[in-house]
């Protein structure tokens, strides 16, 4: 994730194409996170990623995401897809 966080709106570089499972979830500040990935076609995916603590300690509880392919290995947090809207 290019950020601390995710949101909607928030850009994601992939390091290869998205496959279903388990994966490891990377933010700009260095924290790592545990998370899913399911594919839902070729350019859409859901996420969730595990609880886990920003670099500066904050704790982030477990959410899931819609990510759209952007094209190549760039994706964007479309929405969260956990909670009631």
């Amino acid at each position: 994730m290019m950020d601390s966080h995710a949101y909607p709106g928030c850009p994601a570089v992939a390091d290869e194409p998205p496959q279903e499972g388990p994966v490891h979830v990377e933010f700009s500040d260095g924290a790592v996170a545990g998370g899913r990935v399911e594919r839902l076609d070729d350019d859409r995916i859901t996420l969730t990623i595990d609880a886990y603590r920003t670099g500066k300690g904050t704790a982030i509880v477990e959410k899931s995401w819609l990510l759209e392919n952007r094209g190549e290995d760039r994706w964007r947090v479309s929405r969260r897809l956990d909670r009631e809207e």
